[in-house]
């Protein structure tokens, strides 16, 4: 038998949520994915719905892991931030928790909860930054119009492959920012 790490079974399941969404996806597939029997893979994951956290959490620290983020001001470290959404955006065409939202629902809680953690994990962590150079609810509202614009642009790269609707977002975000700070 196959060893296969728990870290391919997470990142084998973001895609496959990605390309067929929480309802689409099944357990065969994805053993089928990473070369396992499915009853390999409730050893490890009791339900698809176990999954959803674990992809999820493992997207968010993908993407707030910044090397110079804590080092910068707090214009260039938003920056960073949001270029860094938009490149996972765009790498893949769609963004796995906007996926995940339409597909959970009151039956699947505990991917619901994940789908919210989520989305207010990247609004927290860019309130932090801009509560830096402006008041915490004028940064929370800006963190949140960045991630309406950002999730929106992945509407049109998916469907119309418009790449630069995604520039057109991180455009219209930065120039969001007040020109002077709190």
């Amino acid at each position: 038998m196959t060893k296969v790490s728990r870290e391919k079974i997470i990142d084998a399941a973001r895609e496959l949520f990605r390309e067929k969404g929480y309802a689409g996806a099944s357990m065969q597939d994805l053993a089928d994915m990473v070369g396992l029997r499915k009853a390999s893979l409730y050893m490890r994951f009791p339900n698809k719905e176990s999954l959803v956290p674990e992809v999820l959490n493992t997207t968010l620290e993908e993407t707030f892991d910044l090397p110079d983020i804590g080092s910068a001001d707090w214009r260039t470290a938003y920056e960073q931030i949001i270029r860094s959404i938009a490149n996972s955006l765009t790498a893949r065409k769609r963004c796995v928790g906007f996926h995940l939202a339409y597909g959970i629902g009151e039956d699947t809680p505990l991917a619901k909860q994940s789908v919210k953690d989520f989305f207010q994990g990247h609004r927290d962590r860019m309130t932090e930054v801009l509560e830096k150079g402006m008041p915490r609810d004028e940064a929370s509202v800006l963190a949140a119009d960045a991630l309406v614009r950002l999730e929106g642009a992945t509407l049109l790269l998916a469907l119309f492959n418009e790449r630069d609707a995604m520039d057109r977002a991180i455009d219209a975000t930065l120039a969001a920012l007040p020109a002077t700070e709190k």
